[in-house]
C-alpha cells in the first residue's frame, strides 16, 4: 500500500506523462476513443480533425484515474470534454473532427484521483482549411436558362476531399474535379455535388432552368363518359345507379403542330371498378392506362381516342342519396401536360320489396300478424259469448219469434187470397 504522500507524488508523475492531449474548438465535439494499439505516436492534425495522444505511466496507487481536457480558442479554454476513467497505464488517444478551419486552439490535460486534481502544461495547435467544392453550369454559379431540348455543361472543382457524389438532377460518384455535358433538357433541375474528406463534408448546387417549348404546347384533351346501362351518349356529366356499366373516353387532339411521345393517364375514383377493354381508336391494346399509356405521336390536327370500361360499384359502396364521383385524365408530351375531368352522379335510393319497407300487417311482424293476433281475437270472441256479455242467444230467440210471426202472417194472407179467388170464380160461373 502507498502512503497518501506517496500516492500524491506518483499521481503528479502521471500528469507529467499525459503528454499532448485533447484540444477543441468553440464547442464540445463528439470524441472517438481508440485503443493503444491504434493510436499514433504523437498528436496529429488533418484539416479540421485532430487526433490527440496521451500516456499514463503510473496510476499512483489508485485503481482508477479520471482524465479530461480543457480547450478553447483562448487561454481561458472555456470548454471541457467528458471525463474518461483509466484503469491501467499506457497510451490512449481521442479524435475530434469538425473544428473551425484555420484556427488556433489552446488546451491542457486534467487528471484526478484520490490524491486530488492536477493540470498539465498549456499547449496549442492550428487547424487547416476544411474541404471545399464549387459547381457551375456553363461557367456560372446559376441559375441559368437553356432552350427546351438544349444542353448545359456542368463543371466542378474541390479541395481537401476524398470522395464526391452527385444528387438532385444527376447521380453517381464523381471525380474531385471535372465536367459533364447534360443533353436533351426538357425540365428544370437542380444539380448538387456532395464531397467529403478528413476535414468533414461539403456540398454545392447549381440550377438549370429550361424554357417552355411552344411546339409541344398546342394540343388538347377531352374526358367524357357514357352510361351503357341507360343508353346515354358520351358526356362530361352523366347520372348512374349502383351496378351500371360505363364506358370512359379520352380524346387527344393535336393543334397546328405535331406532338410526340404522347402519354395518357387516368385516375378512377373510388366507387368505379375498372373492367378493361382498353382501346385506342377502337382497337384493343395492352398497357396500363393508370401508370401511363404511350399512344405514339399525332400529326397536326390529328386526334386519337382512348376508351375503356368501368362499372359502378354495388349499392353497399354508396350512401343513400346522391354521390359525386370525379374521373380525371391527363395527357403529356415532353414537359407539357393537359388534364380534363368527367363527373358521375350516382344515386342510391330505397329498394322496393325490402321487408323493412313493406307493411306486413298491424305490427309488421309476420308471426304476430299471421298467428298470434288472430288467435287472441278468436279467444276474445269466445270469451264474450261465454260470459254472456254479448247476449247473442236472447237476440237469436227474438229473431226467431219475429220470423215465426212474419211467416204466420204470410201464410194467413195466402189463405185469404185463395178464398177470395174461389168466391170470385164461383160468381162468374
Amino acid at each position: 500500500m502507498f502512503s497518501k504522500n506517496t500516492k500524491k507524488t506518483l499521481f503528479f508523475k502521471t500528469l507529467l506523462f499525459l503528454g499532448i492531449i485533447l484540444g477543441m474548438g468553440g464547442s464540445l465535439f463528439s470524441a472517438d476513443f481508440a485503443s493503444a494499439q491504434s493510436c499514433p505516436a504523437n498528436t496529429t492534425v488533418s484539416g479540421t480533425t485532430v487526433n490527440f495522444v496521451g500516456e499514463v505511466t503510473d496510476m499512483g496507487g489508485d485503481s482508477v484515474t479520471y482524465a479530461w481536457f480543457e480547450y478553447g480558442e483562448t487561454t481561458s479554454y472555456g470548454q471541457k470534454t467528458s471525463e474518461r476513467s483509466l484503469t491501467s497505464t499506457g497510451f490512449y488517444c481521442i479524435s475530434v473532427s469538425g473544428l473551425s478551419p484555420n484556427t488556433t486552439y489552446y488546451y491542457r490535460a486534467v487528471a484526478s484521483n484520490s490524491a486530488g486534481t492536477s493540470y498539465g502544461e498549456r499547449k496549442s495547435f492550428t487547424t487547416v482549411s476544411g474541404p471545399t467544392v464549387d459547381i457551375k453550369a456553363n461557367g456560372s454559379n446559376g441559375p441559368i436558362t437553356v432552350p427546351y431540348n438544349g444542353s448545359a455543361t456542368l463543371s466542378w472543382t474541390s479541395s481537401d476531399v476524398d470522395y464526391c457524389s452527385a444528387s438532385g438532377g444527376w447521380s453517381g460518384s464523381k471525380g474531385m474535379s471535372g465536367s459533364q455535358v447534360i443533353q436533351n433538357l426538357t425540365v428544370s433541375r437542380t444539380y448538387t455535388l456532395n464531397c467529403s474528406g478528413a476535414g468533414g463534408s461539403v456540398s454545392d448546387s447549381v440550377k438549370v432552368n429550361v424554357e417552355e417549348d411552344y411546339d409541344y404546347a398546342d394540343f388538347s384533351i377531352k374526358k367524357t363518359v357514357r352510361n351503357l346501362s341507360k343508353g346515354t351518349v358520351y358526356s362530361d356529366l352523366i347520372y348512374a345507379d349502383p351496378g351500371d356499366i360505363l364506358t370512359f373516353g379520352i380524346v387527344v387532339k393535336a393543334g397546328s403542330d405535331s406532338i410526340y411521345d404522347i402519354v395518357v393517364k387516368d385516375i378512377l375514383p373510388a366507387g368505379i371498378i375498372y373492367r378493361g377493354d382498353l382501346k385506342v381508336d377502337n382497337i384493343l391494346t395492352g398497357g396500363d392506362i393508370f401508370a401511363g399509356l404511350n399512344i405514339g405521336h399525332l400529326a397536326a390536327g390529328q386526334k386519337k381516342t382512348v376508351t375503356f370500361r368501368g362499372d359502378v360499384a354495388g349499392a353497399e359502396s354508396f350512401s343513400f342519396g346522391q354521390t359525386q364521383l370525379i374521373n380525371t385524365a391527363s395527357v403529356s408530351s415532353g414537359a407539357d401536360s393537359r388534364s380534363d375531368s368527367a363527373e358521375i352522379l350516382v344515386t342510391r335510393g330505397a329498394v322496393a320489396g325490402v321487408a323493412t319497407a313493406v307493411s306486413t300487417g298491424l305490427t309488421n311482424n309476420v308471426f304476430l300478424d299471421s298467428f298470434l293476433l288472430p288467435l287472441m281475437i278468436s279467444l276474445l270472441i269466445i270469451w264474450l259469448f261465454k260470459s254472456r256479455i254479448i247476449k247473442f242467444e236472447e237476440w237469436l230467440d227474438r229473431r226467431k219469434k219475429e220470423y215465426q210471426i212474419y211467416k204466420s202472417k204470410k201464410i194467413l194472407q195466402l189463405k185469404v187470397a185463395r178464398i177470395k179467388a174461389q168466391e170470385f170464380l164461383g160468381k162468374i160461373v
